[in-house]
């Protein structure tokens, strides 16, 4: 049978839709595809996660599909395949694996990103435009299951040691204690720091930027905001990681090396990422009163009713001859407010 028009004129359909059980069995080929295709990836991406920097990886597809979920709204109630679209997208990340694999450079991340391009390929193929426009953010999320290349992981690290270094030298040095810094060592009065390789700070680097954007991806915020969110995530962790190196320091002339090295790493460890989630939450916080919606013709009123605080209302207002000031209305906290006009959108 075939579709009737508005008219009542039955035209034929120009796509498809194809039942329940012939979608899924082409998923589940295309599933088992991709898994002979890529298990070596999968096996090595799953050896660097039971490594420190890499822990996260764990977490990405479990982000991933709770991030489906949350825009499960958008998902489309019939598929419509297939999407000749899809097929583009497959040769490009068949083309790219190929490459990757005739390169030593970059190898398993390129093959990480042709993954995911086949992924993306094969929900245009079997759940048309609609299904890809769903699922896209939580396809590109999956990029961070994969390591970096060894080259842009070790040039990364060395710049964080150096950097690490000299805001602890700075930052000691800030607060009283006489220090000064060789290379990655920080002399601090009667100890001597070495900021190593696995003090860097990477993996710290690494999770808070998986974090941030995945952050971006759920929070309810305008643009602007997410945008800062991301741009923000790599001075929080590097300032997190300083203030690790800094409280070691610190303990180390007033309660010995042995505890420092005990909250150098341990606690301290564990601690960095709550202090970098704080630091995040404070930013937003801050972004609440510092970025202000567009209310376009609202009165002195309704702006007060929504809890926003715009400067010119704290200001004192006087009566129409001038003499006499009025303080200003008292005005609701628009962090508290049931009716925020910024996070409204997604």
């Amino acid at each position: 049978m075939t579709p009737k028009s508005a008219a009542g004129s039955n035209q034929p359909s120009y796509q498809s839709i194809p039942s329940v059980w012939l979608t899924g069995s082409l998923a589940l080929t295309i599933i088992c595809i991709l898994g002979f295709v890529y298990f070596p990836l999968l096996k090595y991406s799953f050896g660097q996660w039971l490594k420190p920097d890499y822990s996260h990886g764990f977490l990405v597809p479990v982000f991933a599909g709770y991030l489906a979920w949350t825009r499960r709204n958008r998902a489309p109630t019939q598929l419509q395949w297939p999407d000749v679209w899809g097929i583009a997208f497959v040769v490009v990340g068949a083309v790219l694996f190929l490459l990757a694999g005739l390169s030593n450079i970059a190898r398993e991340w390129l093959q990480g990103v042709s993954l995911i391009l086949n992924l993306c390929g094969a929900t245009l193929i079997l759940g048309g435009k609609r299904s890809f426009l769903w699922l896209w953010p939580c396809l590109a999320f999956l990029v961070f299951m994969f390591p970096l290349p060894y080259r842009v992981e070790h040039l990364l690290g060395w710049q964080l040691q150096r950097v690490a270094a000299s805001g602890s030298e700075y930052a000691l040095q800030t607060i009283g204690y006489p220090t000064f810094r060789e290379g990655i060592k920080i002399h601090c009065q009667d100890h001597i720091l070495e900021v190593e390789n696995a003090c860097n700070g990477l993996s710290m680097l690494l999770t808070f930027i998986a974090l941030s954007v995945a952050m971006a991806m759920v929070v309810r915020r305008p643009w602007l905001d997410r945008g800062l969110i991301l741009l923000s995530a790599v001075p929080i962790a590097i300032f997190s990681n300083i203030l690790r190196i800094a409280a070691t320091g610190v303990l180390y002339n007033e309660a010995g090396k042995e505890l420092g090295d005990k909250v150098f790493h341990d606690f301290a460890g564990w601690m960095m990422m709550p202090l970098a989630l704080g630091l995040l939450l404070l930013e937003l916080k801050v972004l609440d009163w510092v970025l202000l919606e567009d209310l376009g013709k609202a009165s002195r009123e309704d702006v007060i009713r929504m809890g926003v605080k715009p400067a010119h209302l704290f200001m004192t207002s006087f009566e129409a001859n001038g003499t006499k000031p009025t303080a200003a209305p008292p005005v609701s906290n628009p962090l508290t407010s049931p009716r925020p006009p910024r996070g409204s959108g997604r």
